[in-house]
C-alpha cells in the first residue's frame, strides 16, 4: 500500500506539474515513469533491510505504509492542497493527465465500444502481467528468483546471491505497486486524494 501511495504521489506530481503543458501522448509515459520511480524508491529501503539486516519484509513494509500515509497526509494538508478548500486533496490535473478511455481508443480505430470507466490502465496491467510472467518463467533472473525463494542454501551453492535477488524482487514489486495508482488517480479521480489506495 505504501508503494502504491508513493507511486501515486509520483504520477500525481508529474500530472500537476505538466498536465496543462503537455499532450496526453507525451505526458502518459512520464507519469508512468514517475509512478514506477517513486514506487521503486519506497520499496528499496525495506528490500535492503531484508537483504542486509534480516528484517522481516512484512513488518518493515507495514511500518512503511504508516510512514507513507503520514507523509501523504502532511503533503496534502500543508503543501499540495488546492487553495481555498477544506478537503485534503490537490487541484484537478490538467487535460493532458487523463488516462485515455478504451472506448475512445477503439473509436479512433473505427470500433464501436460502449462508454465505460475502462481505460488504458487495464492494457498496461495486462502488459505488466505478461512481462512478469516472462521474467519469472523464461529468464535466468526468474530462475534465480525461484531458487532463492525456495531454498536460500541451494541458491548460494548454485552461485546465486539471495540478498541481491531480494532487493531486485522488491524493486520489481515497488514498480508494479507504483503503477497501481495510474488507474485510480489518472483514470478516475483526476487528483491526488489522501487514501486513494483504499
Amino acid at each position: 500500500e505504501g508503494q502504491a501511495m508513493m507511486g501515486g504521489l509520483g504520477a500525481g506530481l508529474a500530472a500537476l506539474a505538466l498536465g496543462h503543458a503537455l499532450p496526453a501522448w507525451l505526458l502518459l509515459p512520464l507519469m508512468v515513469a514517475a509512478a514506477i520511480a517513486f514506487g521503486v524508491a519506497w520499496a528499496a529501503v525495506p528490500g535492503a533491510l531484508q537483504a542486509w539486516r534480516g528484517s522481516h519484509i512484512v513488518i518493515t513494509t507495514i511500518m512503511f505504509n504508516f510512514i507513507a500515509a503520514a507523509l501523504m497526509t502532511h503533503l496534502l494538508v500543508n503543501v499540495l492542497i488546492k487553495p481555498g478548500q477544506q478537503s485534503p486533496e490537490t487541484r484537478e490535473f490538467g487535460p493532458g493527465a487523463a488516462m485515455p478511455a478504451v472506448h475512445e481508443l477503439l473509436a479512433k480505430a473505427g470500433i464501436t465500444f460502449a462508454p465505460s470507466p475502462l481505460n488504458f490502465a487495464f492494457l498496461l496491467a495486462l502488459a505488466a502481467s505478461a512481462l512478469v510472467w516472462v521474467l519469472i518463467w523464461r529468464t535466468r533472473w526468474g530462475y534465480a528468483l525461484r531458487v532463492a525463494g525456495q531454498n536460500q542454501a541451494a541458491a548460494v551453492y548454485a552461485g546465486i546471491s539471495p540478498p541481491r535477488i531480494i532487493i531486485q524482487s522488491m524493486l520489481l514489486s515497488g514498480a508494479l505497486a507504483g503503477c497501481f495508482a495510474l488507474n485510480e488517480l489518472l483514470g478516475s479521480q483526476h487528483r491526488i486524494l489522501v487514501d486513494f489506495p483504499g
